[in-house]
């Protein structure tokens, strides 16, 4: 498990325990991917230097996924730019067509 995995599910621990939880799991286990497919393309050491530059390299290398899949993966990315105070909001997904 990466360093950057691990501070996710630390940071996911408090968000799980409230509200719809299988939801909230979903969203965590989205992030995971995301981390998981950002640690193959370069190692990143700590959450706050994931960057939009990470998003939209996810998002041109998953440019096969339905919009509702990438709408999810996109509000999750958004709970993760809240809990690491990034400003704004992350890069949307690309349009199809």
């Amino acid at each position: 498990m990466s360093i950057l995995a691990d501070e996710i599910r630390r940071l996911a621990h408090r968000y799980v325990r409230k509200g719809g939880k299988a939801h909230r799991r979903k969203q965590v286990q989205k992030l995971l991917l995301f981390v998981a497919w950002v640690e193959t393309q370069e190692p990143v050491g700590h959450p706050a230097r994931l960057g939009k530059r990470h998003v939209i390299g996810f998002w041109r290398a998953h440019d096969g996924l339905s919009d509702k899949t990438r709408y999810g993966y996109w509000l999750a990315l958004c709970v993760l730019w809240g809990w690491l105070d990034k400003p704004g909001k992350p890069p949307r997904p690309f349009l199809r067509g």
